[in-house]
């Protein structure tokens, strides 16, 4: 049985808040456009295996799906995120909305799955290759 990361991480934040900011009208963007914001708004580039563990929670709690070949907002996640926009403190609101939402390792399995679909690896590497860095 594979083994999850059960505990939301600072990464997880900086992910979903380039999400935030990367995203178009319908909540979705491609991986390279949420890197490449993550990168833009402080320096942060997150590592694959930041950001497959990242999704994979983030899936598993409804909060992203994955759409078109691109990763969307959900509406469950749109509707919470209303409560806390404009905080004073983003970063910190949002650790504190995704820390409300429990993650469990049945709930793990099927965003493992469907990343896998996605080919992250291979996204991640395209970015790369195209923006520089290292894995």
């Amino acid at each position: 049985m594979p083994k999850y990361n059960l505990t939301w991480e600072e990464s997880d934040v900086q992910l979903l808040n380039a999400m935030l900011l990367a995203s178009d009208e319908d909540g979705s963007a491609p991986l390279a456009e949420i890197l490449l914001m993550a990168d833009a708004q402080d320096g942060t580039v997150l590592t694959r295996k930041e950001v497959e563990q990242g999704l994979e929670k983030l899936m598993s709690v409804g909060y992203v799906a994955i759409k078109k070949n691109k990763l969307q907002l959900m509406p469950a996640f749109l509707e919470a995120y209303q409560s806390i926009d404009g905080s004073e403190n983003e970063a910190e609101a949002l650790q504190q909305l995704l820390q409300s939402q429990e993650l469990t390792p049945e709930g793990m399995d099927e965003p493992k799955i469907l990343i896998k679909k996605y080919k992250l690896k291979n996204q991640y590497q395209a970015y790369l290759e195209q923006f520089g860095g290292e894995e």
